[in-house]
C-alpha cells in the first residue's frame, strides 16, 4: 500500500476508533439504553455496519483511487508553478520595455534647448491648433511652427508630432530650427517604435547638419536604434563613437549604459 497515504487512514482508524469506543460505552451503560435485548441488537447492527464501511475504505486505499487524485494534485500545482512563471516573465517584459520608454527622452531635461540661442526665454504665446489635415501649413512664422509641433510631441502623441514635424521639414528645409525638428521627427518615429525611419532620420541629421547641437545626439541614437534592429556591430560602432568623441559627457555615459546591455552585462 502507499506509505504516502498511511497519515490519511491512520486518521480515518482513528475516527473509527472513536466510534466503536462510543459504541462500547452506549452497550455498556446502564438505564434505559442497555436494559432490553432489541437495544443490544441494534447496537450490534451499527458495529457490523462500521465494519462494512471500514472494509470499504481500506479497498479503496489498495485500490490506488487515492493515489491518483493525489498525482492529479500535484500536476496542478506544477502547472500553477509554470504559470506563475509565465507572469513573471511578463512582468519583467512589461519593466523593460518601460525602461526602454523612459530611455528616449532620459537624457531630455540635461540637453534639451527648446529654442536655440536662448530664444526659449522669449517664446511668443502659443499659436492656434494647426488643423489635422493634409493641406500646407497656414501663414505663421517658422518659430511658431516649430515650438506647436514639438509640444504635440511633448505631448505624447507620436502619429500626429510626426505628421506636424514632416510638414515642416517641407517648409523649410534649411531653416534655423530645421536641424532640431529633423531630430525630433526622428525622435517621435523611434518612441513610436519605427526604428527604421528613426535611424534614417537621425543619419540624416548628421548627415546634413553636422554641426548642429544634434548631431551628437543623434549619433547616440543612430546607436539606439541599430541596437532596437537587431544589429549589434552597427550599434555598438556607433556607440563606440560617442565614448570616444565625448568622453566625460552624459551622451557618453549613456552609450557605455546601452553597451553594458548590448554585451549582456
Amino acid at each position: 500500500m502507499n506509505t504516502a497515504l498511511e497519515p490519511l487512514r491512520s486518521q480515518r482508524f482513528r475516527g473509527v476508533a472513536g466510534t466503536l469506543l462510543a459504541l462500547g460505552i452506549l452497550v455498556a451503560a446502564p438505564g434505559s439504553w442497555a436494559q432490553s435485548g432489541p437495544s443490544t441488537v441494534v447496537t450490534q447492527h451499527q458495529l457490523q455496519v462500521v465494519e462494512m464501511r471500514l472494509e470499504r475504505v481500506e479497498r479503496l486505499l489498495d485500490s490506488g483511487v487515492l493515489t491518483d487524485m493525489l498525482q492529479g494534485m500535484d500536476a496542478l500545482q506544477a502547472e500553477v508553478r509554470q504559470l506563475r512563471g509565465q507572469v513573471e516573465q511578463m512582468e519583467n517584459d512589461l519593466r523593460n520595455l518601460q525602461t526602454r520608454q523612459r530611455d528616449q527622452f532620459r537624457n531630455l531635461d540635461e540637453r534639451l534647448s527648446l529654442v536655440e540661442g536662448g530664444a526659449a526665454a522669449r517664446r511668443a504665446p502659443d499659436p492656434d491648433p494647426l488643423p489635422e489635415t493634409d493641406e500646407p501649413l497656414p501663414d505663421a512664422d517658422e518659430q511658431s511652427a516649430y515650438e506647436a509641433a514639438f509640444d504635440v510631441l511633448m505631448g505624447g502623441d507620436y502619429d500626429a508630432a510626426i505628421t506636424r514635424l514632416e510638414r515642416f521639414m517641407e517648409r523649410y528645409p534649411d531653416g534655423v530650427y530645421s536641424a532640431n525638428a529633423l531630430y525630433w521627427l526622428a525622435e517621435a518615429k523611434y518612441a513610436s517604435g519605427d526604428y527604421e525611419g528613426a535611424l534614417v532620420d537621425f543619419e540624416a541629421v548628421r548627415s546634413r547638419f553636422p554641426d548642429s547641437d544634434k548631431a551628437a545626439d543623434a549619433l547616440l541614437k543612430v546607436g539606439y536604434s541599430h541596437f532596437e534592429l537587431g544589429n549589434a556591430e552597427a550599434a555598438r560602432e556607433a556607440l563606440e563613437a560617442v565614448v570616444a568623441g565625448y568622453p566625460g559627457t552624459t551622451l557618453s555615459r549613456l552609450a557605455q549604459d546601452r553597451l553594458r546591455r548590448l554585451d549582456g552585462r
